[in-house]
């Protein structure tokens, strides 16, 4: 990922939290849809400042576990800050690219949360990630605002981002049937953005 990218939201980090809003209702709706439940091993993709982390530990709870992985050390700096380790035990934190990440453990969930247009290969992003799934794993690709809108913000902030577009839902979900993932949603409208895959219990997938 360019260097680029990675300095613009670490200069964005120290005011992040006040600057961009999220609707919880929207979050809870479409965490709602990916089924994670309570002991989940979750996977949350550039999750820059925990935005997403008590939504996903009001679902997994004390028996579940979150590893956040983002580019940018100052967004994972405010992270740590808030989800210190003696109060979020299950809540830890690595610095990196998706696309060089590597676990011992398989996911029960992978979500990318107000992230996906910042991949720049976005079909090989999906196969990496299907890779890192247990079988019956799932992979959330969201937003809680419109396609529309994610773009116009993107295209108005300028370089390294006004090219760094979401693409329309059924191609999103075209990449994860290449990946070996079966669509079991795919919403795109004016409120929220959604597409969520499962990887076959069968195993059946590209990676079996």
């Amino acid at each position: 990922m360019p260097e680029s990218l990675r300095r613009f939201f670490n200069d964005l980090a120290p005011e992040w939290d006040g600057k961009v809003n999220h609707s919880p209702e929207k979050i809870r709706f479409i965490l709602k849809l990916t089924g994670i439940a309570p002991g989940f091993k979750i996977l949350d993709v550039g999750c820059g400042t925990g935005v997403l982390i008590p939504y996903l530990i009001e679902k997994i709870g004390p028996s579940g576990e979150i590893t956040g992985i983002d580019i940018a050390e100052k967004m994972l700096e405010r992270a740590r800050e808030k989800f210190q380790e003696a109060l979020f035990p299950n809540v830890k934190f690595a610095h990196g690219d998706i696309m060089n990440f590597e676990s011992p453990d398989k996911f029960d969930a992978i979500i990318f949360y107000s992230v996906f247009p910042h991949i720049e290969d976005k079909p090989k992003c999906i196969k990496k990630t299907a890779s890192l799934l247990n079988p019956g794993g799932k992979l959330t690709i969201c937003h809680s605002e419109s396609r529309e809108k994610i773009n116009a913000l993107h295209r108005s902030a300028g370089s390294p981002v006004f090219h760094h577009l979401l693409p329309p839902a059924d191609a999103v979900a075209s990449y994860m049937k290449q990946a070996g993932l079966e669509v079991i949603h795919s919403i795109d409208n004016d409120d929220v953005y959604a597409v969520i895959g499962s990887l076959p219990v069968s195993g059946k997938g590209i990676y079996s």
